[in-house]
């Protein structure tokens, strides 16, 4: 892949150059969705990931900032089309293999790397209840109103613990230098 990161270094005439961005990214994208998938999602499915993670791009172009990070903003899109993906197919899907080959793959980017491994990092700081509601939801693609149920609480707790998580990790890296 090129040098080229930002959504701005791929503008002609004024448009962006989406078959340009699908060339540089292809392996990139191909990566994530090999290492974020099993055998329950089939290779069409995956293709449906790949194309979808590309559309969306397109379609949010005229919305996102000029200098916006595109491998950062392509792996999420992609990240997110994989839970939604198991979520419809109502699979459980253990994440760990899936976080320990995003950290340890040659082709992520080192800021990508360190900034994963740094939220990991935070965590492994919360609470085992927090850390509980983490798993589920953002690596076992669990619904809130099931993990909920399954730890007995509420599910406006679930959602306020999710939110304050979110808010204190974000705190956390902004306050690190990242």
């Amino acid at each position: 892949m090129k040098e080229l990161n930002q959504l701005e270094d791929y503008y002609k005439n004024n448009e962006i150059d989406m078959d340009q961005i699908i060339e540089d990214f292809t392996p990139y994208i191909t990566t994530i969705i090999n290492n974020g998938t099993d055998s329950k999602i089939s290779f069409e499915d995956k293709e449906e990931i790949f194309s979808d993670t590309f559309f969306i791009l397109w379609k949010n172009r005229n919305r996102l900032n000029i200098n916006v990070s595109l491998n950062s903003y392509l792996a999420g899109i992609t990240r997110n089309l994989i839970k939604e993906k198991y979520r419809k197919l109502k699979v459980f899907y253990d994440i760990t293999n899936f976080e320990n080959n995003i950290v340890n793959n040659v082709n992520m980017y080192d800021n990508d790397r360190e900034l994963i491994f740094d939220v990991e990092q935070k965590i492994k700081g919360l609470k085992n209840i927090d850390i509980e509601i983490v798993n589920l939801f953002y690596y076992s693609c669990i619904p809130i109103k099931d993990i909920a149920k399954a730890l007995n609480i509420s599910e406006l707790n679930v959602k306020t613990r999710l939110h304050r998580i979110r808010k204190k990790i974000k705190k956390e890296l902004n306050c690190g230098g990242i």
